[in-house]
């Protein structure tokens, strides 16, 4: 047998609609005979031919291996610390924070604006007149402004968790791949 260039995953062995042994870190697209799964030392760990659903889930774990190593790579020369994880977490935060104080600044400056604007629709209802359309218009218009900021608040809030939870698990993942002692 020869060397396995693969550093630490699995082979396969199989024949060829032509007769011929192959062998590759990727199962056999299409039909093949006597697929073999090996291990580093060469040795049969399993034969059997792999239905197309067993190929389609082994492709698919290849590729999230593939996923995870481009994940540990990127973390990895993005950060020397731990703790930069955490700066880069603070200032996600703040600038984040920064966004919901604008916004609820807008949802303050709307509900003065709508004061004045139930004040003159109170006056209007005390005549007895019917509140003028432009004036309608502008009550639902802010009813319908204080709806939307007030969703984006929501999203905004459960953007801040995802970037807690993202920032926890890249910096427990750093630390696995790096063997920093937590502080």
């Amino acid at each position: 047998m020869c060397a396995w260039p693969v550093a630490a995953g699995t082979v396969y062995r199989w024949v060829d609609e032509h007769g011929k042994v192959q062998f590759s870190d990727k199962p056999p697209s299409g039909q093949s005979r006597d697929l073999t799964t090996l291990d580093k030392s060469g040795r049969s760990r399993s034969s059997a031919v792999m239905s197309e659903a067993e190929r389609a889930a082994e492709l698919e774990r290849q590729r999230a291996q593939i996923e995870q190593r481009r994940k540990d790579k990127a973390l990895l020369q993005s950060f020397s610390s731990p703790d930069e994880i955490d700066l880069l977490r603070d200032r996600q935060l703040e600038a984040l924070a920064a966004g919901q104080q604008t916004n609820r600044l807008r949802i303050q400056t709307i509900q003065e604006r709508n004061k004045k604007l139930q004040k003159q629709a109170e006056r209007f209802q005390k005549q007895k007149k019917p509140l003028p359309a432009d004036l309608q218009a502008q009550l639902d218009q802010n009813r319908d402004e204080i709806q939307v900021i007030e969703q984006l608040l929501q999203q905004q809030d459960q953007e801040a968790v995802k970037i807690r939870q993202r920032a926890e698990a890249d910096k427990a993942r750093f630390i696995q791949l790096r063997n920093f002692a937590p502080n």
